[in-house]
């Protein structure tokens, strides 16, 4: 299998985790969906974006959500990120979306941050997706603090990925106490993939 995306894209490391987890074999191409990399990628996506895995037998999968659910499909016995029924399955899942949606929101902050020329940035916008980020952050520290010390999930590698993406391009959003999340980061240490996949900002 080929994935296509760079770490910093937190689509595409959850991707990068969820092989890693299951000890998928993959190849690595980290092209990302802005500059000289926009054309190739528009060769292996319609929508040139991130993540593309071509799977084995050369079809292409888009969209995380998608990709993850044929991951979890097709996992090695023992493997699977998401219980497969059950209240158990809900708890997972509202967790992921949670942090889905708060790496969605922080990935608008730098576009609009630190992407748009500083003439054409709207402050309004950015206040209102910090405000999204924080709320996000909070809901998660309070998911994670219920949680406890369980085996990982999805749900906590999502986490884990909104975490590290915000250390990596908003750290004064994450600067603040949150023990339950800040726990569960430094236990992804030891989890496969994790440190090798950290968020990096390209020096360009």
């Amino acid at each position: 299998m080929i994935l296509y995306g760079r770490n910093l894209s937190p689509f595409t490391r959850r991707v990068a985790l969820w092989l890693a987890h299951q000890g998928r074999a993959v190849e690595r191409r980290e092209l990302a969906p802005v500059g000289p990399d926009f054309e190739e990628l528009k060769m292996q996506s319609p929508v040139a974006r991130v993540p593309v895995l071509v799977l084995d037998d050369g079809r292409r999968l888009i969209e995380s959500f998608v990709i993850c659910d044929y991951l979890e499909q097709t996992a090695p016995e023992g493997t699977r990120l998401i219980p497969e029924a059950g209240e158990e399955r809900l708890d997972c899942l509202s967790r992921l979306a949670l942090a889905n949606s708060t790496s969605e929101k922080a990935v608008a902050l730098v576009y609009e941050r630190d992407r748009r020329p500083e003439e054409m940035r709207w402050d309004k916008w950015i206040d209102r997706l910090t405000g999204q980020v924080e709320g996000g952050l909070a809901a998660m520290e309070a998911a994670q603090a219920a949680r406890g010390d369980q085996p990982r999930d999805g749900g906590d590698l999502a986490a884990v990925i909104a975490c590290q993406f915000l250390a990596a391009t908003s750290p004064a959003l994450i600067a603040g106490p949150q023990p339950a999340l800040d726990a569960l980061v430094e236990r992804a240490l030891t989890w496969p993939g994790v440190e090798d996949t950290l968020p990096l900002i390209p020096a360009n």
